[in-house]
C-alpha cells in the first residue's frame, strides 16, 4: 500500500518522463562500491570506478579488446587526475569518453557535451582525407572543397591519431565521421589537442594557411554556404519520417528510404528491456499519451515515434502491394540515415525480400555475466538452467556460449512468422523478386547495419557505400546505464555477434565502395544512387 502511494504521489508530482528516467530505468548494482578505495573516493572518481566494474561485467571478450593490464593503467591515471579540485562534470565526461573510445565500439559511450566557442569553419572527411567544407565569410571561400593536410602545424594523420582518443567507434571512416567538435575549442583544449583557443591554423594542400579566429556570439557565424552546404538530391533528399518509400516507373525502380527501426508497436514491445518491472505501466502510459497527443518524445525512452505513418508490417504490406502492381524490377533501400532501433522490423522488411529458407543468421553469442543477471534477469535465468540440464555443470562467468534460438539460423522469422507475436506477418505476403540494392555508410548504424551485412551475407542485395557503423562481429547492442553521482547516461555493449559469413571479415565492406566528395553534397550529387542507377541500368 505504501509503495502504491508514493507511485501515486510521483505521478502527480513529476511526469511520466521523469518517473522513467529517474526511476525506472534498469540500472545495474556494482560490488565495488562495497570497497574501500569507492568509499573513500571523491564522487567523480566513484563514477569512474563504477564505469569501469560495469564495463568488466557486462562488455564481452573485454580483455581482446582492451586489455586488463591497459585498463588497469589507464584507470590508476585517471583517478590521478580526478583527484584534483577543479574537476567538473564536463572535464569528467572528457576522462570518461578517454576510457570508453579504448572499447572500439559503438555502443560504448557516454552522453553528451557542453562547450564554449566555435571555430568557423565544417571540414569533411573523404577516405583518408580532410577537405574545407563551409568556412566563415572574412575567409577566403576558395578554400571551400580544398584539401587540409595540417592544422597548427600537425599533420592530419597525427591529429586524428590523437583526437581518436575520444572518439567512441568501431573503425576509422567511422570515427572521422563522428568528430562533431573538431572545431570546438574549448573541447580540443580539454583534450590536449590544441594549446591556445582564440585561433587555429589549418594548412592546405596547394600551400593556402588561414588561421581560423574562435567566435563565441551568434551574429558572428556568417558561413559562405549555410543552408546551402547541403543541396538535396531530386530522390534521396532526407525525409523526416522512420521510412518512405516514392516509386520511379520510368526509370524501372523504387526508393526506399528506411530512417530508423521504430514504430508505434516496437515503442510498446521493448519497454520491459530498458525499464523496471512496477514502471513498465506508467512507461506505457507516457507512450500513449505521446501518440494521442502527437508529442515528439526527448528520447527517454530510446526512440522516435512517427504518427503520420502505420505501422511498419502495415507499410510494407502497402508498399511491396504496390510494387507488384507497378511491375517494377529495382528496389533501393537507403540505410545512410538509419541509426538503428528494432532488429525484428528489419526482420520484417527483410521478409518482404526473400522467401527463401536457406538463409544463414547471425549467431548470437550469450555472455556470462554479472550485468546479464541483474538487468536481464528471466534471461539469465533461462539460460543457466537450460545449460545446467544439458551439460550437467554451471557456466562459467565472463565466457560465450551459443544459446538455442539466438544462435539461429532455421528460426530466423519465428516471431515473425507466428501468430500470436506483434511482428507476425502472414507468409501469403508479396516477396519482392527483383533486383535489390543497398545504399549504407558510416551512418548506418545497430540494427539497420546488422540488416546491411545480413544482406550481403545471404546474397540478398548488393551493397553500395562505406563500412558501416557498427562491426558485423564483436560486442554490441544498447543497454543504458546512468552513473551514480553526475547521473551521466551512456550505453554499454552486453551481446556478441556474429555475422553470417565470417570470411567476410569483421569490419564490413561493402559491394562497391562509394563516398560523395564536399563539391557532390554542395552540387545536389549522389554518388551512392549514381552507381545503383548504374547498376540497374546495365541489367
Amino acid at each position: 500500500m505504501k509503495k502504491t502511494l508514493i507511485i501515486a504521489i510521483s505521478i502527480i508530482c513529476c511526469s511520466c518522463s521523469s518517473l522513467v528516467m529517474n526511476q525506472g530505468l534498469k540500472s545495474y548494482k556494482s560490488e565495488v562500491a562495497k570497497t574501500e578505495k569507492y568509499k573513500k573516493a571523491n564522487g567523480f572518481q566513484q563514477d569512474l570506478l563504477y564505469l569501469n566494474d560495469l564495463c568488466e561485467n557486462s562488455f564481452p571478450e573485454i580483455d581482446s579488446v582492451f586489455p586488463h593490464q591497459l585498463r588497469e593503467s589507464i584507470v590508476d591515471s585517471l583517478m590521478n587526475l580526478l583527484s584534483e579540485n577543479e574537476i567538473n562534470k564536463q572535464i569528467f565526461r572528457g576522462y570518461a569518453r578517454y576510457y570508453l573510445s579504448h572499447f572500439d565500439n559503438q555502443h560504448t559511450i557516454i552522453n553528451g557535451d557542453s562547450y564554449n566557442g566555435l571555430y568557423p569553419y565544417l571540414l569533411k572527411s573523404t577516405g583518408e582525407n580532410w577537405y574545407l567544407w563551409d568556412i566563415n565569410k572574412e575567409y577566403d571561400s576558395l578554400l571551400i572543397g580544398k584539401q587540409v593536410i595540417e592544422i597548427n602545424n600537425e599533420s592530419i594523420d597525427q591529429f586524428e591519431k590523437k583526437i581518436f582518443h575520444y572518439v567512441c567507434a568501431e573503425n576509422d571512416i567511422s570515427k572521422r565521421n563522428k568528430l562533431t567538435f573538431i572545431n570546438r575549442p574549448s573541447l580540443l583544449k580539454q583534450y590536449d589537442l590544441i594549446e591556445q583557443t582564440d585561433s587555429i591554423l589549418l594548412s592546405f594542400e596547394n600551400g593556402d594557411r588561414a588561421w581560423v579566429k574562435s567566435i563565441y556570439e551568434a551574429k558572428d557565424v556568417r558561413f559562405h554556404l549555410g543552408k546551402k552546404r547541403s543541396k538535396p538530391n531530386a530522390v534521396t533528399e532526407y525525409l523526416d519520417y522512420n521510412y518512405n518509400m516514392t516509386f520511379y516507373p520510368d526509370e524501372n525502380f523504387a526508393y526506399f528510404q528506411y530512417n530508423k527501426c521504430f514504430d508505434k508497436i516496437d515503442a510498446f514491445e521493448t519497454i520491459s528491456d530498458y525499464v523496471k518491472p512496477w514502471i513498465i505501466p506508467f512507461a506505457k502510459l507516457y507512450v500513449k499519451r505521446l501518440i494521442k497527443k502527437k508529442k515528439v518524445p526527448k528520447n527517454d525512452l530510446g526512440f522516435k515515434l512517427d504518427y503520420d505513418r502505420l505501422v511498419f508490417k502495415d507499410y510494407l504490406k502497402l508498399m511491396f502491394d504496390s510494387l507488384q502492381t507497378q511491375n517494377l524490377d529495382n528496389l533501393v533501400i537507403d540505410l545512410r540515415n538509419n541509426g538503428g532501433g528494432s532488429h525484428l522490423l528489419c526482420l520484417q522488411l527483410l521478409y518482404y525480400l526473400t522467401d527463401r529458407e536457406d538463409l544463414k543468421g547471425f549467431s548470437v553469442k550469450y555472455h556470462m555475466s554479472d550485468f546479464n543477471r541483474q538487468i536481464y534477469k528471466s534471461d539469465f535465468n533461462k539460460f543457466v538452467e537450460s545449460y545446467r540440464m544439458e551439460k550437467g555443470i554451471e557456466p562459467e562467468y565472463g565466457k560465450l556460449y551459443s544459446y538455442g534460438y539466438n544462435d539461429y539460423d532455421s528460426l530466423l522469422f519465428e516471431k515473425i512468422e507466428d501468430p500470436k507475436s506483434a511482428y507476425y506477418i502472414p507468409k501469403d505476403r508479396k516477396v519482392f523478386k527483383g533486383k535489390i540494392i543497398v545504399l549504407a555508410n558510416y551512418e548506418t548504424g545497430s540494427a539497420a547495419a546488422l540488416l546491411t551485412a545480413l544482406m550481403q551475407d545471404n546474397n540478398i542485395a548488393t551493397v553500395i557505400g562505406t563500412s558501416v557503423s557498427n562491426n558485423p562481429i564483436g560486442a554490441t547492442t544498447y543497454s543504458p546505464f546512468k552513473l551514480p553521482n553526475s547521473k551521466l547516461t551512456g550505453s554499454v555493449a552486453s551481446d556478441y555477434f556474429v555475422r553470417p559469413n565470417p570470411k567476410n571479415g569483421k569490419i564490413f565492406i561493402p559491394d562497391y565502395w562509394i563516398e560523395n566528395h564536399v563539391e557532390d553534397i554542395i552540387n545536389g550529387k549522389d554518388k551512392y544512387l549514381e552507381k545503383a542507377i548504374e547498376l540497374i541500368d546495365s541489367n
